[in-house]
């Protein structure tokens, strides 16, 4: 099942190499994003109190959605949440839970946007009749 969240970026890491758990097998490369999530009011523009902020680990193939992408930018990221059990030291069952970010979309500014007077539907025909 995938999950959205848009936010504007607060972070882009470079290339990390992440020991992996396996000792026969290579270290994993990743990118990380940090996304600032918090919720305001669209009517008053407050921020909420409560700050969301989430790490997003992009590794392997995924680590070129990070191209391009820079600090302010705002983004939509659609992810998978999965959830491992596994058994700690003590044998007791444990829960990892980790995300996983599989695509990105850079989102437009407003000020990024074409110009009303840019677009071709702008300057009605008088022949046109919209209603």
């Amino acid at each position: 099942m995938s999950n959205q969240i848009s936010g504007k970026v607060i972070a882009v890491s470079q290339v990390q190499s992440v020991p992996s758990k396996d000792a026969s097998k290579q270290p994993v490369q990743m990118r990380q994003l940090l996304l600032d999530c918090t919720r305001y009011d669209p009517y008053t523009g407050e921020r909420s109190q409560y700050e969301n902020t989430p790490m997003f680990d992009f590794k392997g193939e995924n680590m070129k959605l990070l191209d391009g992408i820079q600090k302010d930018d705002v983004v939509t990221i659609t992810f998978d949440v999965n959830g491992y059990k596994y058994k700690d030291a003590d044998g007791k069952t444990k829960v990892f839970t980790s995300i996983r970010p599989y695509q990105l979309q850079k989102r437009v500014k407003k000020q990024d946007a074409a110009p009303v007077s840019d677009l071709p539907f702008d300057k009605p025909n008088n022949n046109d009749q919209i209603f």
